[in-house]
C-alpha cells in the first residue's frame, strides 16, 4: 500500500509541475529553469530506486518494459506525452541564444542550458537518440560539440553525456568525424586529470574492512542511513553464491580485429543487439514530435527473464548494516548528476569514448594518451570504491578490444589478471563478461591466453562459470558465447570439464518454463518468452560447439591408434595439433569424423562428453527442443533445430542414445507431433 501511495503522490506531482508548465510558459518571462529543476529531482530520485533493483546494466530497454511496476517508467511515459513540452526543452531550452531571442535580458542562458541539458540527460533512458539526434539536425550537435570543448561545470559533463548518446548513430559519428577526432585526444586528456584529482588517485590498496568478506556474504544487509545510495541488490532465483577468492593473472596475447560489421551484431556499441527478435519491436518510429523510446535495443538473450534479477530481496538479516554501507559502492554504485561528482563526470566521458571506441581511425589517440593505463586503474574496484566507474570503463575495454593491436597491447600489461580481480558479484562482474567475449572471439588472443600459466587459464574458466551460474541474464549470455567460441581450444576444453562446465552450463536452460511440460507458460509475456527461446539458442550452439571439438580429439586419438608401428618408427604421419592452437572441421570434416567413430567405435563403448550428456538428460531436453521449436516463431529458430539436430547426431555414435530416439518424448497435450531425420546418423525419430 505504501508503494502504491508514494507512486500516486509522485505521478501527482509530476502532472501539477506539467500543467503549471502549460499555463505559464508561454508568458513573455516565464523562467523555465524552476520547472526544469523539478523535473530532474524527480527523475533521478526515482533512477536511484529504479536502480536498486539491480536491474540488468546491459537491458537498455525503456524501464517500463524492464519493471512495468516501477516509477521512473511511469513518469518517463507521462514526460514523453507532453510532445509540447519535449519539443521545447530540446528545441529551445538547450538553444544558447534562446533568451536573445525571447527578447529577455539579465537572465544566465548557461543555467538554462545546464538545467535543459540535466533532463535530458536523466530521460535518456526512455528517449530513442535516433530521433533525437536526427541525422539533419546538426545545430544540436554543433553545440554540444561547443560545450563539450570549453564551456562552464557541470554543462561541460552534461553535453558529454549527450553527446556520447548521439554518438552511438553510425551516421551522426561518420558525418561528424573530423570533430571527433579532436574530441578524442581532448576528453583522454580530461579523463587523465580528473583521475588524478580522484581520491583513489592516491588512495591505498588495504582498507580497515577488506573486499575479502565476499567470500562469505550470501546476501548484503539494507543500510540504515537517510543518504540517497542504492540498498542491496537483489538475491537472483539460483541464488547469489559464496565467491571464491578472487584469482590471478595473465601475461600476454593477441586480438583479432573484428570487421565493422561484425561490431555492428555483436559490439558494445550496438548495445549488445544479439539477434533480436524483430517481432518485439513493436513501436514505429515517428517525426520529432514524439519523442517515446521505439527502440527495443535489448537483444531477447539479455532480456529481463526468469534466470536473473527478476523480484528484489525481502529481508537481509545475515550482515549488519555498516557491512552494506560499505560494500555497496562495490555491488551496484550509484552515479550522481547533480551535482555531478568526479567519478560521475569521469563516466560521461567515459560513456563518449566508448560510442567511439572501435572506429579504426581513433586508435592512434588510445595509444599516444595510454587510454589502457587508465582503464587498468578504474576496473580495480578495490581501490577506486566506484562500481560503476568501472563498469563503464569495461565497456570501453569491450569496444577496445575490437582491435588486434589494442588486445595485444591489453595482455602484455596483464589485463586478463585485471579482469579476473574484478570482484564477484558487482556489477563491473557483469561487464567483464562483454571483455572476455571478445577475447574469445579473437583466435589469436585465446591461442596467447591458452599459453598462459595453467592457473591463468582455471582462474579464468572459473569466473566464466560463474557468470554463468549466478550473473545477470546478460552476463550469463555473453559467458555462453565466450564458452562456445573457445571450446575449439583444448586448453580451455579440458579446463571446462575438469570443473564441471557442461552441468552448468546444462542447468541454464534445464528448468526454463518454456521448456517444461507441467508449466504455465502463459504467465510470461511476449518478451519473456523470446528471451528464453534466444537463451535456448545460444546453449544449443555451444552444446554443438563443444561435442564438436570433443569429436576432434577423439578422431585425432583413433587415427594415432591406428598407425602401423613401422609408420610410427619412421616419424608420425600425421603432426600432433598443438594445445593452443584452435582445433576447427568444416562440416564435410565433421560428417566424416562421425561415420569414421561410427566405424571404428565398439558397441560398448563410451565416450566421456556424451555419457555426461545422458546423465544430464540433455539428450531428451534437446528432442524437446526440436519438438517445440516446431511451434515457436523468431529469428534464431533454424539456428537452434539445426544445432540441436547436429548434437544429436554426433552423440548417437553411442549405442545408448539411439536407444533414446525410440522412446516417446512427453509433450504438452497441445503440442503438435512432429518427426524428423538426424541428418548424419540417417536414423528416424518420431514421438
Amino acid at each position: 500500500m505504501a508503494e502504491n501511495s508514494g507512486s500516486t503522490n509522485v505521478m501527482s506531482e509530476l502532472s501539477t509541475i506539467l500543467r503549471t508548465w502549460e499555463d505559464e510558459n508561454n508568458n513573455p518571462n516565464y523562467d523555465p529553469i524552476p520547472t526544469l529543476t523539478k523535473l530532474a529531482e524527480i527523475v533521478e530520485v526515482e533512477t536511484e530506486n529504479y536502480l536498486k533493483m539491480d536491474p540488468d546494466p546491459f537491458d537498455e530497454r525503456h524501464p517500463s518494459r524492464t519493471d512495468p511496476s516501477c516509477n521512473l517508467g511511469q513518469i518517463l511515459k507521462a514526460l514523453f506525452r507532453k510532445d509540447n513540452f519535449t519539443n521545447k526543452l530540446i528545441n529551445d531550452y538547450m538553444r544558447d541564444s534562446y533568451y536573445s531571442r525571447m527578447g529577455i535580458s539579465g537572465r544566465d542562458v548557461d543555467q538554462l542550458n545546464i538545467a535543459a541539458c540535466r533532463l535530458m540527460l536523466d530521460i535518456m533512458p526512455g528517449l530513442d537518440t535516433t530521433v533525437v539526434f536526427q541525422p539533419e539536425a546538426d545545430s544540436l550537435i554543433q553545440r554540444l560539440i561547443k560545450w563539450v570543448t570549453n564551456s562552464i561545470e557541470p554543462l561541460q559533463s552534461y553535453a558529454t553525456g549527450l553527446l556520447g548518446a548521439a554518438m552511438e548513430i553510425p551516421e551522426i559519428a561518420t558525418r561528424f568525424r573530423e570533430q571527433n577526432s579532436k574530441l578524442i585526444p581532448l576528453l583522454l586528456q580530461r579523463l587523465r586529470r580528473l583521475k588524478h584529482s580522484s581520491e583513489f588517485a592516491s588512495a591505498s590498496t588495504s582498507f580497515s574492512r577488506p573486499f575479502a568478506h565476499f567470500s562469505t556474504l550470501r546476501s548484503p544487509p539494507y543500510r540504515a542511513d537517510n543518504m540517497m545510495k542504492s540498498p542491496p541488490p537483489i538475491v537472483r532465483e539460483n541464488g547469489v553464491l559464496p565467491i571464491d577468492s578472487v584469482e590471478t593473472p595473465s601475461k600476454s596475447d593477441d586480438t583479432e580485429n573484428v570487421t565493422k560489421e561484425k561490431i555492428n551484431e555483436r559490439g558494445i556499441k550496438r548495445k549488445l543487439s544479439l539477434d533480436s527478435e524483430t517481432s518485439l519491436t513493436t513501436t514505429e518510429l515517428v517525426p520529432t514530435v514524439d519523442f517515446r523510446r521505439k527502440r527495443n535495443k535489448m537483444d531477447d538473450s539479455l532480456g529481463t527473464v526468469f534466470l536473473g534479477s527478476a523480484s528484489p530481496q525481502k529481508s537481509f538479516s545475515e550482515a549488519s548494516n555498516s557491512s552494506w554501507a560499505e560494500l555497496e559502492t562495490f555491488v551496484i554504485g550509484t552515479v550522481q548528476i547533480f551535482p555531478p561528482t568526479i567519478a560521475t563526470r569521469q563516466i560521461l566521458i567515459l560513456r563518449y569514448l566508448t560510442a567511439m571506441g572501435d572506429y579504426q581511425e581513433f586508435l592512434s589517440h588510445v595509444f599516444e594518451h595510454n587510454a589502457l593505463e587508465l582503464i587498468l586503474c578504474y576496473v580495480n574496484v578495490r581501490v577506486t570504491r566506484e562500481a560503476r566507474l568501472a563498469f563503464e570503463a569495461l565497456k570501453y575495454l569491450a569496444a577496445l578490444l575490437c582491435h588486434k593491436k589494442f588486445s595485444i597491447e591489453f595482455i602484455q600489461c596483464k589485463g586478463l589478471e585485471a579482469l579476473l580481480e574484478v570482484p564477484r558479484p558487482s556489477i563491473a562482474a557483469t561487464g567483464v563478461s562483454i571483455c572476455l567475449y571478445y577475447l574469445g572471439y579473437c583466435e589469436e588472443a585465446m591461442e596467447r591466453v591458452c599459453l598462459l600459466p595453467k592457473y591463468v587459464v582455471s582462474n579464468l574458466v572459473k569466473y566464466a562459470l560463474w557468470l554463468l551460474e549466478c550473473s545477470h541474464d546478460s552476463g550469463r549470455c555473453q559467458a555462453i558465447m565466450f564458452f562456445g567460441l573457445t571450446f575449439q581450444f583444448k586448453v580451455i576444453l579440458d579446463e571446462f570439464d575438469s570443473q564441471d562446465g557442461l552441468r552448468k552450463l546444462h542447468n541454464v536452460i534445464a528448468t526454463l518454463p518454456i521448456l517444461l511440460p507441467d508449466s504455465d507458460t502463459g504467465q510470461l509475456n511476449e518478451e519473456q518468452e523470446g528471451a528464453a527461446r534466444q537463451i535456448v539458442r545460444h546453449v544449443c550452439v555451444a552444446y554443438r560447439r563443444y561435442l564438436e571439438a570433443h569429436l576432434a580429439m577423439k578422431v585425432e586419438l583413433i587415427r594415432r591408434s591406428q598407425l602401423r608401428p613401422n609408420e610410427r618408427q619412421v616419424g608420425p604421419l600425421l603432426p600432433p595439433q598443438p594445445s593452443y592452437k584452435a582445433c576447427k572441421s568444416s562440416p564435410e570434416e565433421i560428417q566424416q569424423q562421425v561415420d569414421m567413430l561410427f566405424q571404428n567405435m565398439p558397441y560398448r563403448s563410451h565416450w566421456a562428453p556424451v555419457d555426461q550428456l545422458l546423465k544430464l538428460g540433455a539428450v531428451t531436453l534437446l528432442l524437446k527442443i526440436i519438438a517445440f521449436a516446431y511451434e515457436w516463431n523468431y529469428s534464431g529458430r533454424a539456428e537452434t533445430v539445426r544445432s540441436a539436430l547436429d548434437v544429436l547426431a554426433i552423440a548417437c555414435v553411442i549405442p545408448k542414445v539411439q536407444m533414446l530416439f525410440c522412446d516417446r518424448v512427453d509433450l504438452p497435450e497441445e503440442t503438435l507431433t512432429v518427426e524428423f531425420r538426424v541428418s548424419r546418423s540417417n536414423i528416424l525419430v518420431g514421438h
